[in-house]
């Protein structure tokens, strides 16, 4: 499966005439034609687009004492814990703790890629990232 990130990148005024013009950066991923907007270039937000995507329902659960997300599709269900930064992924037979973000796209396409094989039995995604002048 192909999937398209693009990045879109616009000045953005402060609001008033002592703060500075600051970037401010969004990113879309697209899978055929469909544009879906993601929260930033991160772990979490790519594997609940492609999970999603490949028809995984997301639920949250409100706990007494922690909230967390289970992705469900048939007999798969793979919860997710964020705890101060670091994401536990974890199904019946595996569990996989990894950073939010990381520092280059080949790092953090291939550690999207592992959790997405590992437990939801999804095949590797190849992400291409384009950058679009606002």
């Amino acid at each position: 499966m192909e999937a398209m990130i693009t990045c879109t990148t616009e000045l953005v005024q402060g609001g008033c005439n002592a703060c500075p013009v600051v970037p401010a950066t969004t990113y879309a991923i697209r899978f055929d034609q469909a544009n879906i907007p993601l929260g930033g270039l991160e772990v979490e937000a790519l594997i609940m687009a492609v999970a999603l995507k490949k028809g995984f329902r997301q639920e949250l659960i409100m706990d007494f004492d922690e909230d967390y997300t289970i992705f469900r599709k048939a007999d798969n269900h793979i919860t997710l814990k964020d705890f101060y930064g670091s994401l536990t992924y974890e199904n019946a037979m595996n569990k996989i703790t990894l950073k939010n973000t990381y520092e280059s796209q080949e790092e953090l396409f291939g550690q999207v890629n592992r959790v997405l094989n590992e437990l939801f039995n999804i095949e590797p995604v190849s992400f291409i990232v384009e950058e679009v002048e606002a």
